[in-house]
């Protein structure tokens, strides 16, 4: 039986001046498109209510923090007088009567008891309709589709603290402080415009492992644990990922076991000299020369070595090794001794047929992680933020935040087109201000959003 695909519409010209009609503005727009291709709704309503006989609809709850984190709003605090306001009513589908809808304090309760497996599912729910829609059907780089995995700490303090906090001690003038942390390992899809995040998993701390039933609990776990945990989701929620891209940390046979065990091919930082298969590449490149390749548009002249058919500890099958060096084609003689090397790992049937320079290109890649991912999180989204003192409560907020962040990435790119594309190098700067015109949108909203996906 064939289904049915939504096609998305054409949005290719500069976006011109809106005004303050009925049905303009980038804030009704990115909802109506969400809510229109991605079923947003029907996301949002997957949510499962965990308070009993709760007297706030939890359809206005989730549309409130979807709100908190689409706007950008640094707090809980700075939302609540904001919920009283008729224009943000008007956003949450309600009537605007200057009451606000509820507070602060049952967010963060109704977020406290939320279902983990309903969240992910909501954030893996818009990723699938967009694949689906064919958004990522030509691949990246050797037309495969790459997902790069790495810990992520968003919240430290040394003050608050909750029951799923990792614990970690420091000395400082000379006395020992403890300070208590949340970390995750999060994948973000890697392409070569629309990057959004396909999933996460926190890092569990000793107490949490124990109530969970693992036996031989000596401590808090480390991010590879967390990793292997969220290899089996990321192949059973997209199944047509390809290839992992991670750091140096997973540069070993137990990881390199499990990416084989999900049938993922892997392409991974590795850094140790000493240790196969980089040491036995090293030793193989002794003396020999290397292609050279000079990329034009990138300005740069690539050094590359190839080394397959290698072997690793603990690790039954075949690897291989990619050496690049990159050096800056210019005549400035402040840059020309600036050169830059990667060493890479390429395990798996699929990355095995990708040139030396396409393994280094994806390797560069992973760096979007940081730069578009973490960074902009960080920095412009507020995810530093304790919202919620609590680590339940905390992984749904992020939930939510990314399910925003995802449909700004793929309005910003699928619906403003040339304007998306072409503010220049940085892709932050443009989504800042597509939320700074959202926010005006928000105070000339005069009819009430409708948030029915049908």
């Amino acid at each position: 039986m064939e289904v049915a695909v939504e096609v998305e519409e054409a949005g290719d010209d500069p976006p011109q001046k809106e005004s303050g009609e009925h049905g303009s503005g980038y804030l009704r727009r990115a909802l109506r498109y969400g809510l229109r291709v991605y079923k947003l709704g029907t996301l949002l309503d997957r949510v499962r209510d965990g308070r009993v006989k709760p007297q706030i609809e939890m359809s206005t709850i989730v549309r409130s923090v979807f709100l908190c984190g689409l706007l950008r709003i640094r707090s809980f605090n700075a939302l609540e007088p904001q919920l009283a306001e008729p224009e943000m009513q008007r956003a949450l589908g309600l009537p605007g009567n200057g009451k606000a809808p509820c507070s602060v304090d049952t967010l963060s309760r109704a977020l406290r008891l939320t279902e983990s497996d309903c969240l992910v599912q909501m954030v893996s729910g818009i990723v699938a309709r967009a694949e689906r829609n064919k958004v990522f059907r030509s691949g990246w780089v050797g037309a495969l589709r790459y997902a790069a995995i790495d810990g992520w700490e968003p919240i430290s303090s040394r003050r608050r603290h909750c029951a799923q906090c990792l614990e970690r001690t420091l000395t400082e003038n000379e006395e020992e402080v403890t300070e208590y942390y949340h970390r995750y390992v999060v994948a973000l899809l890697l392409g070569e415009r629309e990057e959004v995040v396909l999933d996460f998993e926190p890092m569990r701390n000793a107490a949490w492992r124990r109530q969970l039933g693992e036996g031989n609990v000596e401590g808090d776990e480390g991010e590879q644990t967390a990793a292997i945990r969220l290899l089996p989701r990321l192949r059973r929620n997209y199944g047509w990922i390809e290839v992992i891209v991670a750091d140096a940390l997973y540069a070993n046979g137990p990881f390199a076991t499990a990416l084989d065990q999900q049938s993922f091919c892997g392409i991974i930082i590795v850094k140790k000299d000493t240790d196969d298969p980089l040491r036995t590449a090293l030793r193989r490149w002794a003396g020999k020369p290397a292609e050279v390749r000079e990329d034009e548009d990138a300005r740069e002249r690539l050094h590359l070595w190839d080394c397959p058919q290698l072997s690793m500890t603990n690790y039954s099958g075949s690897v291989r090794v990619v050496r690049g060096v990159v050096e800056p084609l210019t005549a400035r003689p402040a840059l020309l001794n600036r050169k830059r090397q990667w060493c890479m790992m390429a395990i798996g049937a699929a990355v095995q047929r990708l040139t030396p320079r396409q393994v280094l290109r994806v390797a560069r890649g992973r760096w979007h992680l940081e730069n578009t991912g973490f960074n902009q999180w960080t920095q412009h989204w507020k995810f530093e933020h304790v919202f919620v003192n609590d680590g339940k409560g905390i992984t749904a907020i992020f939930a939510f935040f990314f399910l925003a962040f995802n449909l700004l990435q793929l309005f910003v790119y699928r619906q403003l087109g040339t304007y998306g594309r072409l503010r220049g190098k940085d892709p932050t700067r443009t989504i800042l201000r597509v939320v700074d015109c959202m926010l005006a949108d928000l105070h000339r909203l005069d009819q009430t959003l409708c948030w029915d996906s049908t």
